[in-house]
């Protein structure tokens, strides 16, 4: 499974990240995390392996073997969460390119000192 992809938080804001970043090509595969079970039916009807429970928590990741990932996209509607989420990722996962997806363009740095390697800042929903 060494090149999968896990997305962390499975709506809008991750679905515009993983249209961005093009799958890795000998293993297209996606895990993904998130709490909400509508979102995770969404997530199998696409393809992706579902792992239900909240990314803060580090047994979920493991669960979704993160440990082993390629690529982790971190896409939470809440910063703080994504940041401790990032920190998580980072602590299980060394070499791993960490994607986050950010509502505040201020925590952009932020997360860029906390391991993420790319960070979208998205646009604030109405």
């Amino acid at each position: 499974m060494i090149g999968f992809t896990v997305v962390v938080g499975y709506g809008d804001a991750a679905l515009d990240v993983l249209r961005h970043l093009p799958l890795h090509v000998e293993n297209p595969e996606v895990v993904v995390v998130d709490p909400d079970a509508i979102a995770l039916t969404g997530a199998l009807a696409n393809g992706a392996r579902a792992v239900r429970g909240d990314g803060r928590d580090v047994c979920a990741l493991r669960q979704a073997q993160t440990q082993f990932a390629a690529r982790v996209v971190v896409a939470v509607p809440d910063d703080r969460d994504g940041l401790q989420i990032t920190m998580a990722v980072r602590g299980l996962n060394q070499t791993a390119v960490i994607v986050a997806a950010v509502r505040e363009s201020v925590n952009q740095e932020l997360f860029t000192r906390l391991g993420a390697d790319e960070v979208f800042v998205r646009a604030r929903s109405a």
